[in-house]
C-alpha cells in the first residue's frame, strides 16, 4: 500500500489537515483569552510522518488538539454552554473553507482539555517527538509512573474492548452500507492504539512502541513474531481508504474494515492476556 493512484497526493491531504488545525486554533482564540492558555498541541497520526496510506485515513483519522491552561474552570465558562461550542465548530469551519479551497476531504478535529486528561489516574503522556506546539509552552512528559507499570497499562486497556466487540454484531446486521462509516468511527479509535499498546507490552521501550507510524508499527509487530496482528491492523486501514474512496458506497470495503477491525482488537486481547499473566 504506497500513496500511488487511487490514493491522492498526500502532501494535499497534510496541507488540508494544517488548514483545519490553523483554523481551530483561530477560532478557539476568539473565545479563549490568549492569558489564559498554557499550551496547545497537535498530536497524534496527523502529526506523525505519513510513509503510507496506512498512516493517515481521511476523515476517520482524528486531527486531535489538546489545550493546556492555567484555570479549567475558566476554559469551561468560556466554552462550556452548547450555544458557544458550536459558534466555535461553525467559525473554525467557515475558517477552513476560506483556507482551503475544493479540499479533498475534510479533517476531524478531536479538541480536548488536557488538564483533566493529566489527572486520571493512569494518565501516560503522548511521546513529545509526537506532539507538534500550535501556541505556548512545550509538551508536558513528566509522568510518576515507571516503564513496568506502563507495559502494564498498555497490557490491561488491550481488554478493555471484549464487550464492545461482543455487541458489534448487533450493531451491524441492520446498518446499510452508508451508515457504516459511523461504525467505523467507533472502531477507529479503538483499533488505532492496538499496535503501539501490543508493542509495549511485549517490552519494548515506550518511545519506540508509541512513538512510530503505523506503518512503522507494522514492521515491529512483524518482527516480533506477529504477523497476524500486522496483518488485520493494516487491513483495518486499508480498506477504509476503499471506503472513503469510493464516496462511502462501497459496502464490501465497509465490511472488510469492520472484518479486520474485530479482529485486530480480538488479537490484541489475546496477547494483553498473555503479558499480565506472565
Amino acid at each position: 500500500m504506497t500513496w500511488a493512484p487511487p490514493h491522492p497526493d498526500p502532501l494535499r491531504l497534510r496541507a488540508e489537515v494544517d488548514g483545519m488545525t490553523s483554523a481551530y486554533v483561530s477560532a478557539l482564540l476568539e473565545h479563549v483569552p490568549r492569558e489564559d492558555i498554557v499550551g496547545l498541541y497537535a498530536k497524534g497520526s496527523a502529526v506523525k510522518p505519513w510513509d503510507a496510506p496506512l498512516d493517515y485515513v481521511p476523515e476517520l483519522s482524528d486531527v486531535d488538539l489538546h489545550i493546556l491552561v492555567h484555570d479549567p474552570a475558566r476554559l469551561d465558562a468560556n466554552l462550556g454552554s452548547l450555544r458557544v461550542a458550536l459558534e466555535l465548530q461553525a467559525r473554525a469551519e467557515v475558517l477552513y473553507c476560506e483556507r482551503v479551497r475544493d479540499p479533498l476531504h475534510v479533517p476531524r478535529p478531536q479538541l480536548v482539555a488536557l488538564n483533566a486528561l493529566k489527572d486520571q489516574l493512569l494518565y501516560v503522556p503522548s511521546v513529545a517527538s509526537t506532539v507538534r506546539v500550535l501556541l505556548g509552552a512545550p509538551y508536558p512528559t513528566t509522568t510518576a509512573l515507571d516503564a513496568a507499570a506502563i507495559r502494564r497499562i498498555d497490557a490491561a486497556s488491550l481488554l478493555q474492548h471484549d464487550d464492545y466487540v461482543a455487541r458489534l454484531p448487533w450493531q451491524v446486521v441492520d446498518t446499510p452500507a452508508k451508515f457504516l462509516w459511523g461504525r467505523l468511527r467507533d472502531l477507529a479509535w479503538r483499533v488505532s492504539p492496538t499496535a503501539s499498546r501490543v508493542l509495549s507490552a511485549r517490552d519494548l521501550a515506550y518511545a519506540e512502541a508509541w512513538g512510530g507510524n503505523r506503518s512503522t508499527a507494522v514492521r515491529r509487530l512483524d518482527a516480533l513474531g506477529e504477523p497476524a496482528l500486522a496483518a488485520s491492523y493494516a487491513a483495518f486501514y486499508a480498506a477504509a481508504w476503499d471506503f472513503f474512496l469510493s464516496g462511502y458506497t462501497a459496502g464490501d470495503a465497509a465490511r472488510r474494515a469492520i472484518l479486520a477491525g474485530a479482529e485486530t482488537l480480538e488479537r490484541g486481547a489475546t496477547i494483553g492476556r498473555a503479558a499480565l499473566s506472565s
